[in-house]
């Protein structure tokens, strides 16, 4: 089965449970000659509230934080590119705004991700409360195998 793997996708929330994460997949795709796509997602502000009555100008001032979100994203996840991979061109980035799980599932159909190796923690206490983390929710749902990656050191 591994050996079918040509395109991975390692989410990358920037807490070090999925930066090991990332490296454990750069690991697996070096052995197995695959593609490595690192992928940010940025929840939106009003994902759990929204305002129907908001104004164009909080609607733009909304846009535009969103926006330097993904530059700020794209950046680190250019300089992580750079600093682990050097120049590889079997490593791909990706940043985008919407609800973590439908993005990660999106990109892996549209890319035709055959494994996502994601962290078994990540930054998302929030949505643990709000009915179950991330991890949890894509192993259910994916539309290819999922490696749930448990950070060394950790319980």
């Amino acid at each position: 089965m591994i050996q079918n793997v040509k395109k991975i996708l390692a989410p990358v929330d920037f807490s070090e449970a999925s930066m090991e994460a990332m490296r454990a997949a750069m690991e697996i795709a070096k052995d197995v000659d695959a593609e490595v796509h690192l992928m940010h997602v940025i929840a939106p502000h009003r994902t759990f509230i929204p305002l129907p009555l908001e104004s164009n100008a909080e609607q733009t001032r909304e846009l535009a934080r969103e926006a330097a979100m993904v530059q700020q994203a794209e950046e680190e996840l250019a300089r992580i590119r750079n600093d682990e991979f050097g120049d590889s061109n079997k490593v791909h980035t990706y940043a985008v705004v919407g609800h973590p799980v439908q993005k990660l599932i999106d990109y892996a159909k549209e890319q035709t991700i055959d494994l996502i190796v994601v962290a078994t923690r990540g930054r998302s206490g929030v949505e643990l409360m709000l009915g179950g983390g991330t991890t949890e929710r894509l192993t259910r749902v994916a539309p290819c195998s999922v490696l749930v990656f448990h950070p060394r050191g950790k319980s």
